[in-house]
C-alpha cells in the first residue's frame, strides 16, 4: 500500500460504527472491496512505472538524437567551408587565367565521367 493514500482505509477504523445488524457481513463486503482496490492499485503503479521507465528512455533515445545531429550540423559546416574555399580558388582560377580555364576544366569532368561510366558498364557486362 502507498503511504501517501488520498482516501483513508476505514479497515482498522474503531470509531466507524454499523447501523445494520448484518456487520460482520458488511465488513466481509468492505474487506473484499478494500483487498480489490488495494490489487487495483498495484496495477497501477505498476502501469506508472512502465510509464517511467518508457519516458526515460525516450528522453536518452532524445538527447542521442540530438547528439548525432549536432555531429551532422558540425560536419554539414565543415564541408560548406571547402565548397566555398573552393568556389574562392576557382574565381582567383577564372580571373587570372581566363575564361578557357573553366572551359578546359568543364571538359575535363566530362570526360573522367564519360571514362568512369564506360568502365562501369563494361565491367557489369
Amino acid at each position: 500500500r502507498c503511504g501517501g493514500n488520498m482516501y483513508p482505509s476505514n479497515r482498522n477504523s474503531g470509531s466507524i460504527n454499523h447501523r445494520h445488524s448484518g456487520g460482520g457481513a458488511n465488513q466481509h463486503a468492505e474487506d473484499t472491496l478494500e483487498n480489490q482496490n488495494d490489487g487495483l492499485v498495484g496495477n497501477l503503479q505498476g502501469k506508472i512505472a512502465s510509464l517511467k521507465s518508457i519516458t526515460i528512455a525516450i528522453g536518452d533515445e532524445v538527447r542521442e538524437q540530438n547528439r548525432a545531429l549536432d555531429m551532422m550540423q558540425n560536419s554539414m559546416g565543415g564541408t560548406d567551408n571547402m565548397l566555398n574555399a573552393t568556389l574562392g580558388r576557382m574565381q582567383v582560377m577564372y580571373k587570372s587565367h581566363g575564361s578557357m580555364s573553366i572551359v578546359y576544366l568543364s571538359l575535363f569532368v566530362i570526360a573522367t565521367f564519360l571514362v568512369v561510366y564506360g568502365m562501369a558498364k563494361w565491367v557489369r557486362g
